[in-house]
C-alpha cells in the first residue's frame, strides 16, 4: 500500500485508479525537474510511474508526505537498481506506456485548464489563420460585485466573418471555453479534473465519466443525473439554447454580485448561518456556492461543499479571442472537433 500525506492510495494498476491523482503526479514531475535541474525523459517518467504503481499494490508498504517526495524516492529507486537498466527499459515502456499515457491524458483532457489550453493549441495547428487572434487575446479580470460587466462580456456576439472565443477561468476553481458565432450559436467545451474527460462532455466517449457508480461512492446518483442533464443542455457538441444561455449567465452575474455583499462576522445571510470568520471573504464563497449546482460546470454536491470553504472573493478572468469564421457563416463548432474521440483509446 502507498500512503501520501497519511492518505492511503488505492492500487494504481486498476483501470481508472490513476485518474484522480494524475494532475498531482504531473505536478510532482515538474517539481522534481525544477528542484534538481534534471529533465526527465518520457521513459524515465514511465519508470517512476511504474514504481509508484508497484508501491500502491497490496504487498507493498511505502509512505510519503506528498507526491513530490514519492516521485523523488521512486526516481532514486530507479537509479539504484530499479527499472532503468538497459535490459529493462524496453520492458518498462511496453508494460507502462498505456497507463502513463492514460494518466497524462487525464491531465490534458480532464483538467479544466489543460483542456482549454490544448483546444487552443490544436486550433492553431488545424487553422493557421487562428494563430494571430489566439496569441493576441486580451484578458480582463472581473471581481465580485461586477456582475454587469460580466454580463456584457458573456453576451458579446462577434461581427460577420469572425468567431469569438472566451477563455474563462475562476482561479483555482474551474476553466471553461466558450465559442460564439455571429448567428448566436454558442458552444461550451470543458473537462473537469476527477469528474469527466472533455471527450465525455462532448459526447464522444461515454466511458469518459470518471464518477460512475462503481468508481466514486462519494458522488450520488442525483449528482450523476444532474451531470447528465447539464451535459444534455450544454454539451454533446451542440449549440446551447439561447434562452438557457442567457438565463445562466444572468444567474452567474447574480452570484458575483451577491458574493460582494457579505462583509459580515456572524449571523444569518439570506438563510445561510455564518459564524465569525477569520477571513470575511469565506462568507462570500459560501454565498457563491449556493449558485453552483445551477451552473453548467460540475454540479456535484461535494464540489459545492468544497467551493463554500474557499477564501478570498470570487473572481473570473476572461480572455477575449477573435478568429476568422472558417465555417463560412454555418455556425458549426470549431472547438468540439479538436477534442479527442477517446482519451483511453
Amino acid at each position: 500500500m502507498l500512503t501520501i500525506a497519511k492518505n492511503p492510495i488505492p492500487d494504481l494498476s486498476v483501470t481508472g485508479a490513476l485518474d484522480p491523482y494524475a494532475e498531482q503526479i504531473e505536478q510532482a514531475f515538474g517539481k522534481y525537474e525544477q528542484t534538481t535541474g534534471e529533465e526527465l525523459a518520457e521513459h524515465e517518467r514511465q519508470a517512476i510511474l511504474a514504481q509508484l504503481i508497484t508501491w500502491s499494490g497490496p504487498e507493498e508498504k511505502e509512505s510519503f508526505p506528498n507526491w513530490a517526495q514519492a516521485v523523488r524516492a521512486a526516481q532514486m529507486r530507479v537509479k539504484t537498481g530499479g527499472f532503468l537498466g538497459e535490459r529493462n527499459t524496453t520492458v518498462v515502456k511496453s508494460r507502462n506506456e498505456g497507463l502513463f499515457n492514460m494518466a497524462m491524458g487525464s491531465v490534458n483532457w480532464a483538467n479544466c485548464g489543460k483542456t482549454a489550453e490544448n483546444i487552443l493549441t490544436e486550433l492553431k495547428k488545424q487553422h493557421p489563420t487562428f494563430v494571430g487572434g489566439i496569441e493576441s487575446g486580451k484578458s480582463e479580470k472581473i471581481g465580485s460585485g461586477a456582475g454587469k460587466r460580466l454580463l456584457e462580456l458573456l453576451r458579446e456576439v462577434p461581427q460577420q466573418g469572425q468567431i469569438l472565443l472566451l477563455d474563462c477561468s475562476f482561479p483555482s476553481v474551474h476553466t471553461f471555453l466558450l465559442e460564439i458565432h455571429p448567428n448566436g450559436n454558442r458552444y461550451l467545451c470543458q473537462g473537469y479534473q476527477g469528474t469527466y474527460y472533455a471527450s465525455w462532455w462532448t459526447g464522444k466517449d461515454e466511458g469518459g465519466l470518471l464518477v460512475g457508480e462503481q468508481q466514486d461512492v462519494k458522488v450520488s446518483n442525483d449528482d450523476r443525473e444532474r451531470l447528465r442533464r447539464t451535459r444534455e443542455d450544454w454539451g454533446l457538441g451542440r449549440s446551447v439554447n439561447p434562452n438557457r444561455y442567457d438565463e445562466t449567465v444572468v444567474l452567474l452575474a447574480e452570484a458575483f454580485d451577491k458574493a460582494a455583499l457579505p462583509d459580515i462576522g456572524e449571523g444569518e445571510y439570506e438563510g445561510i448561518k455564518v459564524e465569525k470568520l477569520r477571513r470575511l471573504e469565506t462568507a462570500a464563497w459560501e454565498v457563491f456556492a449556493t449558485y453552483w449546482l445551477g451552473l453548467p460546470f460540475c454540479p456535484v454536491q461535494r464540489e459545492t461543499d468544497s467551493i463554500a470553504k474557499r477564501t478570498q472573493r470570487p473572481e473570473i478572468e476572461i480572455t477575449t479571442i477573435l478568429v476568422p469564421d472558417v465555417t463560412k457563416n454555418a455556425g458549426t463548432s470549431v472547438t468540439v472537433p479538436v477534442v479527442p474521440n477517446s482519451i483511453k483509446g
